[in-house]
């Protein structure tokens, strides 16, 4: 696992100098130095400066006009160099406590510490808070080569590589390094053995087969313990229309957000087994709470609320507990649930993704709490670099990618917006109806009509139960007179304070003025009654 406190800078230096002295790097001279510099940088605080063009001229003696876009050789070097370490740590260092690896898409070293089940039982030597140690646990399983031509062994480990990556960005998981894994590659091994050896709740094992231009990659989730299947899928690409390293970085997000996602397998499982219990440690109530999102009432708030307050009581270094929390004290701003007096709830929202943030810089949730609430506040600087922060940490998370989409659309960038909002749709098993507020508006502003109301009847009861309210608008601008009246008493029973939340909803979400004004044009044609004056135009 990654350490998450500092590392005595000392003991990095002993383990890159042992590195440095393997058979894989003694011989290599642009390698090493190469190793050399990006671990010295990064132990002396310098990692904003580990980009390519540093690299090529500080490594490989590159002029200033050294153009990494056009001269790969940094990224291409970068690739061989994470090959030299996985050989190493394969080898010589199999059993070193301390591994040093080079994520892909970074030239960053992070030092990771290692798990041994064969030395340790599967224990790591050092002490573990509640949330690390309750999280579910999971090894990717080499997956195997059914193309008939060992040639192709290197399309199976990369696609292995790629759902390690692609999962591992999923915070609330603990996903067991490759180095553990790869040693049963080509090994029949039975689930429960693989279970005890490497302490983990679940595998996901696979295959690769390739034939002329057609690839097919199959996934299969194992309960560890049982060998039970729990779910399995299958991936058919054609290789001719995409590149290979498009399809891995594709199927391997699928996958990995099909898991890992707070709507995912594990989640959903875990959910399921713990729903009835009232011994709830941190992670379960945090566990819980992602239920909320499916269709968010203010009676499930307020229960989700507490749920997490007391996961941060448990625990009070819990970064997820902490982000999700601040996505729920928004949402008393963002849809008028169980409001408290004192301190406003974007304060409150704010004070706790920051908090996130802080105590785990590598968690995607607390930047996209951050950004969310920043959105919000209309404090439009922090929440660009926020949310470039969360899309850099996992640019596979689907409810991430769905806020961060309307944010963008409202902000007057659709195209980019509804661009998000797709790969969302597209990246989780079951997308929640709230995903689809922001294309209902795109359909109203163009007025095609037909199609937002299709649109909003698809989004079922998920926008905070306030989706009605779309919905009349809609039959509004279409004359639609027979319809409205019964609309109009449901919305009049159920949100009673319906003028506040949609002029509420105005400032926190930064319409735009004309479709303020165009919505608001459909609501009074279908006779609802607004306590408030239209925006002046700009």
């Amino acid at each position: 696992m990654t350490a998450t406190a500092p590392i005595e800078r000392g003991i990095v230096e002993k383990q890159l100098e042992r590195v440095l002295a393997s058979s894989q790097f003694s011989e290599t001279t642009r390698l090493a130095r190469f190793l050399d510099y990006v671990v010295r940088q990064t132990l002396d605080g310098n990692t904003e400066g580990l980009k390519g063009y540093a690299i090529g001229l500080d490594v490989f003696d590159k002029a200033e006009d050294f153009d990494p876009s056009i001269d790969t050789i940094v990224r291409v070097q970068a690739g061989k160099l994470r090959t030299r370490l996985d050989l190493f740590y394969a080898g010589e260092g199999r059993d070193d406590p301390l591994r040093i690896l080079i994520p892909k898409g970074s030239y960053v070293p992070v030092f990771e510490l290692a798990l041994d089940p064969e030395r340790s039982g599967g224990v790591l030597p050092t002490g573990g808070d509640p949330a690390t140690t309750a999280r579910a646990s999971l090894a990717v399983m080499p997956f195997d080569n059914l193309s008939g031509d060992p040639g192709q062994e290197f399309l199976a480990d990369g696609f292995t590589e790629e759902i390690i990556d692609a999962l591992s960005r999923f915070r609330e998981i603990r996903v067991v390094s490759r180095h553990a894994t790869f040693r049963y590659k080509n090994r029949p091994v039975d689930p429960r053995e693989l279970a005890d050896d490497l302490d983990v709740q679940f595998l996901l094992e696979g295959s690769v087969r390739r034939w002329q231009d057609q690839l097919r990659i199959t996934a299969r989730f194992v309960e560890a313990k049982s060998g039970r299947q729990l779910a399995s899928d299958a991936y058919d690409r054609e290789m001719s229309a995409q590149s290979l390293f498009d399809i891995q970085q594709e199927i391997a997000a699928q996958i990995a957000a099909e898991i890992g996602e707070p709507f995912g397998v594990i989640h959903r499982i875990g959910t399921r087994r713990r729903a009835g219990t009232q011994a709830l440690d941190a992670y379960e109530c945090r566990l819980l709470a992602s239920e909320y999102w499916r269709a968010p009432t203010e009676a499930e708030h307020k229960r989700v609320a507490g749920l997490l307050e007391r996961a941060v009581a448990i625990d009070p270094d819990y970064a997820g507990a902490w982000a999700m929390l601040a996505i729920v004290h928004g949402d008393e701003a963002r849809a008028g649930f169980n409001l408290k007096p004192g301190r406003p709830a974007l304060d409150r929202a704010l004070e706790a993704a920051q908090r996130a943030v802080d105590l785990d810089p590598a968690n995607a949730t607390g930047y996209y709490a951050l950004f969310l609430t920043c959105f919000n506040r209309g404090e439009f600087e922090r929440f660009e670099a926020a949310a470039a922060k969360a899309l850099q940490l996992n640019p596979n998370y689907p409810d991430m990618l769905a806020d961060l989409g309307s944010c963008r659309a409202f902000s007057g960038d659709w195209k980019q917006g509804l661009a998000m909002l797709e790969r969302a749709i597209d990246l989780s098993p079951n997308p929640p109806g709230w995903y689809r507020a922001a294309r209902v508006l795109n359909h109203y502003r163009l007025q095609d009509y037909e199609a937002a109301l299709a649109e909003v009847r698809l989004m079922g009861d998920s926008l905070w139960d306030r989706q009605g309210l779309f919905e009349l608008m809609i039959l509004g601008q279409m004359d639609r007179d027979a319809e409205t009246p019964s609309l109009s008493k449901k919305i009049l029973e159920d949100i009673p304070r319906y003028s506040e939340f949609i002029q509420r909803s105005f400032t926190l979400w930064h319409l735009p003025q004309d479709l303020q004004k165009k919505m608001l044009e459909g609501w009074h044609k279908a006779g609802l009654v607004l306590e408030f004056d239209p925006p002046d135009s700009p």
